[in-house]
């Protein structure tokens, strides 16, 4: 949840560029706004340092996307008992490549960026709670 709320936070007061491009999506032919460069940017590796003392609000993805992923890592490692529970430590460490990406300069398109912050993480980090709560229910 913590992620979710860093993305949208960052979404509302950095991002409003993908907002206004996302609200524009001509749903006829959506592949031209879905193939475009997305307009979500990130403080360049050079600049983490500056920006960290300057403009920390830019870092708060990235760091919640590091937690969520030691997070489901711990678990996983700790009452993961199948080889498919690793997958969604794999859904949770794709946010990391997308901001690595576009720290170190990567275009990406619109679509990347949607899948790869929003979707996989909830797809992962929801499927591991409902994984568990199956679990939970089964051996009651």
């Amino acid at each position: 949840m913590s992620y979710l709320g860093s993305l949208g936070w960052y979404v509302a007061r950095e991002g409003m560029a993908l907002v206004t491009m996302l609200t524009s999506l001509d749903t006829a032919s959506p592949a031209a706004t879905l193939l475009a460069a997305s307009p979500l940017s990130f403080p360049s590796l050079a600049a983490v340092q500056t920006t960290a003392v300057t403009s920390p609000t830019l870092l708060v993805v990235p760091v919640t996307a590091v937690v969520l992923l030691i997070s489901l890592f711990a678990v996983v490692k700790r009452f993961g008992h199948a080889w498919a529970t690793w997958l969604y430590v794999v859904a949770a460490a794709v946010p990391i490549g997308i901001v690595a990406a576009a720290m170190l300069g990567v275009p990406r398109p619109v679509v990347v960026d949607i899948l790869g912050l929003a979707v996989c993480p909830v797809v992962g980090a929801g499927g591991f709670v409902v994984d568990v709560g199956r679990y939970l229910w089964a051996s009651r």
